[in-house]
């Protein structure tokens, strides 16, 4: 782990939430339903299991539709160097229709949901 990762893993323990820290119905179901449940599956496959056809992962290309309910972009190894987190920090902030971000400190997600207004970004605990 290089020194950059180490600074922000500690910055992310400190930061992360438990579902009891979160007010979004969207994102606690998403913690109960995919994160918490027991497996054996790794994190990338709990995800794809929990969004199946609405998730690509950075690299596969990817195109938002008008008149899509939810899409997902999955990013890996948001925090490994110091270029990988500017680019999940540009990402999750400007990334046009991309309303939601989530933090899992090895993946990131951003969550296009044109049921939700606000914009929102979680720093969530993982492993539970």
């Amino acid at each position: 782990m290089t020194l950059h990762a180490l600074i922000q893993y500690i910055r992310y323990k400190w930061k992360a939430k438990t579902r009891h820290g979160i007010h979004s119905p969207f994102v606690y179901a998403f913690i109960d339903d995919c994160l918490a449940k027991k497996s054996t599956q790794n994190l990338e496959e709990r995800i794809n299991a929990y969004f199946g056809d609405t998730i690509k992962w950075s690299g596969e290309g990817f195109e938002v539709e008008p008149g899509d309910s939810v899409f997902v972009l999955g990013v890996k190894n948001i925090h490994r160097t110091k270029e990988n987190t500017n680019i999940w920090d540009n990402l999750s902030t400007n990334l046009p229709g991309f309303i939601i971000s989530i933090d899992l400190f090895s993946i990131g997600l951003l969550i296009y949901n044109p049921d939700i207004k606000e914009k929102q970004h979680f720093v969530l605990q993982y492993p539970l």
